[in-house]
């Protein structure tokens, strides 16, 4: 089974995500990770953002892999290319205006739909922005995640303190979500909008707990 979870950065994906995940001993596989490793090597090989051919080249070089564990203390690391952990680089906010120049190319876009769908063979979670739309328009379940933008500035610097260790400023972070949001929503490929059969869950001012149960509530029973 296929379980689509949708919505803007900040809104409660992948906590909830690996948390669904792990309750039903699923992969998880977080398709953002994918965009995030075309930016992190284009700023490393010198590509810029809009040198789209530069980036298809690149794009047919790469060995990208993700760690589909739910568990917060997988083994090995969360995203590499060709065996490089890029795990750090990749969650930088200073790579935040190149990936969301990156993540609006079309031919980026169409490139990197067969390696999700890859990545995510048999039972998965599938945390994005067009998993329901476009990646898996056929999934069995699908949600999308709405919060303010506020709080969802308040968790991404949670979860970039977390994995970090050391705090990130609010301004920065502020810059980051306003530019992803802005991409998402004004591309003309697959831009960020609810399928016509997801399930809104609003997730502002309800606990992890809640939001997760809300969401184990609304999975068909086998």
């Amino acid at each position: 089974m296929i379980i689509a979870i949708d919505g803007p950065a900040g809104s409660g994906k992948t906590t909830i995500g690996r948390m669904v995940a792990d309750a039903l001993g699923f992969a998880l596989v977080d398709t953002g990770l994918f965009y995030r490793a075309v930016t992190v090597e284009a700023r490393r090989r010198g590509i810029a953002a809009d040198d789209v051919t530069g980036l298809r080249r690149m794009l047919g070089e790469l060995r990208i892999e993700i760690n589909t564990s739910p568990s917060a203390g997988r083994a090995g690391p969360l995203l590499s290319i060709d065996g490089r952990d890029i795990s750090g680089a990749a969650h930088d906010p200073a790579i935040a205006a190149e990936l969301s120049r990156i993540s609006g190319i079309p031919e980026v876009r169409r490139l990197l739909i067969e390696p999700q769908r890859r990545a995510a063979s048999g039972d998965a979670v599938i945390l994005g922005r067009d998993i329901g739309t476009v990646i898996f328009p056929d999934a069995e379940v699908k949600f999308f995640f709405t919060a303010p933008a506020a709080e969802r500035v308040a968790r991404r610097r949670r979860e970039l303190d977390e994995a970090r260790g050391s705090a990130t400023p609010d301004a920065v972070l502020e810059q980051e979500v306003e530019a992803r949001d802005r991409a998402d929503q004004e591309r003309e490929v697959a831009p960020l909008r609810p399928a016509t059969d997801a399930i809104i869950v609003a997730t502002e001012s309800k606990s992890v707990r809640q939001v997760f149960d809300e969401v184990m509530a609304r999975l068909p029973k086998h």
